[in-house]
């Protein structure tokens, strides 16, 4: 059987750009196969699966399902015992993991490169020979219900998290978080499973990437080997209708839990990944918090010592999200106390308090990132399957590009037009009112 050669691009000669060249191709039964090779001769490749389904994509009592999928996915299948996958990869020598988001859900195994057709065998067996049996998934319920105790419901700060998506999101499915409502963990039926699986676990519906010390021809080969044959098993789903209402006003929320010291988070709505605006708020995430020289790190732990942790960052997903700011008080420190820095910040931003060494220093850090990143076959195949994950290559293709060109005007622009009142989520949690 003969791959539709869909293109080959050298993406070297784009404006700044350091990303290395990619091939990909997809199969006859809609499986899209990326490759980029490295020629690093490090023997060092990493294999990934992305399917196109996370918790966006699922419904109000249904929560968590592709989270809980996830972990299924590592228990017996026709031809492998529970457990068998993990003893096969650690055989070889590799290391495997995987990860629920949003969007998708993304699986790797990182390896020598002549464990490339294992590693292939082992996720199309996955596809589509998962028992799925109420036997393992009774007990693997239990695990997922505390994992949930753990990052959330005993967590003050996964807590935050969690309910700032509850209520910044009334309609859309990011109202809640990928592990889920535990109510629902607690309700799901295997058959609530199963029927997750076979829509969304297809060849269509999935992305192979793999990264490293390998060629194109032997990974097309490979995986035209043992996924070339798989089938369909029926149409995926049409898309949901989940288009978040317009927030028309500042909500606030106020949570009762026990914790040590108070807490703070603010979600300002932005616009999806693809947007154009996403270059100017990506380099405000990293004028905001990345090092210890950013301005909230500066302010709010150095100068005034309100907080020992705060993030200001920019969500990239699929469908529209927001920019989060989140911060962990000192012991005795009011939460509105460092609200009102927080505010003063966005302020400052607005009136124009952006040095232009700030925006250069910026471009060298993003670009020095960038190009570290590129490094690894891991970070490589990461970086790549989750914009086609989500559906678009071209943000990536022109990222550098973009940050470049930006200027400090941009990104006063942005804090002037989405970091505002009307669409502000703001949850303050402390033990006591």
């Amino acid at each position: 059987m003969k791959f539709l050669l869909l293109f080959l691009t050298f993406l070297g000669a784009l404006m700044a750009s350091s990303l290395p060249k990619y091939v990909t191709k997809t199969l006859d039964n809609g499986l899209q196969v990326v490759v980029i090779p490295m020629n690093n001769n490090s023997d060092v490749i990493t294999t990934d699966i992305y399917y196109k389904v996370g918790s966006g994509n699922e419904i109000m009592g249904k929560s968590g399902i592709a989270h809980m999928l996830e972990h299924l996915n590592f228990k017996s299948t026709k031809n492998l015992k529970s457990g068998e996958f993990d003893e096969i990869v650690k055989g070889f020598g590799g290391v495997n993991n995987a990860s629920t988001g949003f969007d998708y859900t993304h699986y790797f195994i990182k390896s020598s490169s002549k464990n490339l057709p294992k590693s292939l065998e082992l996720f199309a067996e996955l596809m589509q020979n998962l028992r799925l049996s109420d036997e393992e998934f009774q007990p693997e319920r239990n695990v997922v219900l505390e994992e949930r105790l753990w990052r959330t419901d005993n967590s003050p700060i996964g807590y935050l998290y969690f309910r700032l998506f509850n209520n910044a999101f009334t309609y859309h499915p990011y109202h809640w978080t990928p592990i889920g409502f535990k109510d629902d963990i607690k309700n799901w039926t295997i058959e609530d499973i199963r029927s997750f699986h076979s829509k969304y676990y297809q060849p269509a519906n999935a992305i192979v990437v793999v990264a490293g010390d390998i060629t194109p021809e032997l990974v097309f080969k490979n995986v035209e080997t043992y996924f070339g044959g798989i089938k369909n098993s029926n149409e995926l789903p049409t898309p949901h209708h989940q288009i978040e209402p317009q927030q028309d006003g500042a909500k606030r929320v106020m949570l009762k839990k026990e914790s040590e010291v108070e807490m703070v988070a603010i979600a300002y709505k932005i616009p999806d990944f693809k947007h154009e605006d996403q270059i100017a708020l990506s380099a405000l995430s990293e004028l905001l918090s990345s090092g210890k020289s950013s301005r909230l790190q500066r302010i709010l732990i150095d100068e005034k010592q309100l907080v020992n942790q705060v993030y200001g960052y920019a969500m990239q997903t699929k469908d529209p999200s927001v920019f989060l700011f989140l911060a962990v008080c000192n012991p005795g420190v009011k939460a509105e106390d460092v609200e009102k820095e927080i505010l003063a910040v966005i302020e400052s931003l607005k009136k124009g308090d952006v040095d232009e060494k700030e925006i250069e220093k910026i471009k060298i850090n993003t670009k020095a990132d960038f190009i570290h990143n590129l490094e690894s076959s891991s970070e490589l195949a990461t970086l790549f399957g989750s914009y086609y994950a989500k559906g678009d290559i071209a943000p990536l293709l022109h990222y550098e590009e973009g940050i470049q060109k930006l200027t400090k005007k941009d990104i006063i622009e942005v804090v002037k037009k989405y970091l505002i009142p009307q669409t502000s989520t703001t949850v303050i949690l402390r033990k006591d009112y």
